[in-house]
């Protein structure tokens, strides 16, 4: 009977310590590596995303995603019902059917209206810039502080890594508008942080001027939680927290992974 005992509790022990034999830098590292070989992929896109006044808007889409050159084709549901296009080799502009058909800029107040992102970041790219971003500024530094393996969870019928950002200095501060800057979208670009909360912060479009001092976070998010599809290393559920809560919540569906796509995938049904 002891002997069965100690097997079990032995059995036990090494199970455990497989199961966190990966920390949350090298899941997240897997990651990073494996949005840069995604070649395309299928997916049905969810995202709750907090508007001024702390409104929570909500977008439904199915997406199809050609990586290089890239293509990107976006049925929308929600909020409302509209085909999008954007195949920079053909043109700058995303083009949009929505009982007539039109073309406008990415960033055109009328296609994010009720988005914080364009269209042209449809996919994992995103994440993996801030992500990366985050790791730049933690040279010299323990990053498993930063980036917290929390164990493992069942989503959309997968099992992932769950997986925890934490910025502990997260805050606003003042920052100087420098030459090159000028283009809220660049500089938000360049910091990783997000373009609809410096809007809001300073109540302000897309252009800004040169030395205009103005608040933006020193972080995209305060707290990120990241659900790791074990399958595929894909950050397939994302959850963005700032100092008052929910920011963004991004969910991917469905998902499949390096897909053949034909050109009429990215044409008007």
């Amino acid at each position: 009977m002891m002997k069965k005992l100690f097997l079990f509790v032995a059995l036990t022990s090494v199970s455990i310590i497989q199961t966190f034999a990966i920390t949350g830098v090298e899941v997240m590292q897997k990651s990073m590596d494996a949005i840069v070989a995604l070649k395309s992929a299928t997916f049905t896109f969810s995202a709750q995303e907090r508007f001024e006044g702390g409104k929570i808007k909500k977008t439904d889409a199915s997406f199809k995603l050609q990586v290089s050159p890239l293509k990107i084709y976006a049925d929308v549901r929600e909020p409302q019902a509209a085909q999008l296009i954007f195949i920079p080799s053909k043109s700058a502009d995303v083009s949009v059917k929505k009982g007539i058909k039109l073309n406008l800029s990415p960033t055109n107040k009328l296609l994010i209206a009720d988005s914080h992102q364009p269209i042209t970041r449809a996919g994992f790219a995103q994440t993996r810039r801030i992500i990366l971003k985050s790791m730049e500024q933690r040279k010299g530094e323990n990053l498993n502080n930063f980036c917290k393996l929390l164990g493992s969870v069942t989503y959309d019928g997968k099992d992932c890594y769950k997986v925890e950002l934490l910025e502990d200095d997260y805050k606003i501060i003042e920052y100087t508008v420098k030459a090159g800057e000028t283009d809220i979208w660049k500089l938000c670009e360049s910091k990783a942080i997000p373009e609809y909360k410096v809007k809001e912060l300073n109540n302000c479009g897309n252009t800004l001027t040169v030395g205009q001092k103005i608040k933006i976070p020193n972080a995209y998010a305060k707290k990120t939680t990241l659900y790791i599809d074990k399958s595929n290393n894909l950050p397939i559920y994302q959850k963005m927290e700032d100092d008052k809560g929910l920011y963004e919540l991004y969910e991917f569906k469905n998902l499949k992974t390096n897909v053949t796509l034909s050109d009429t995938e990215f044409q008007f049904k």
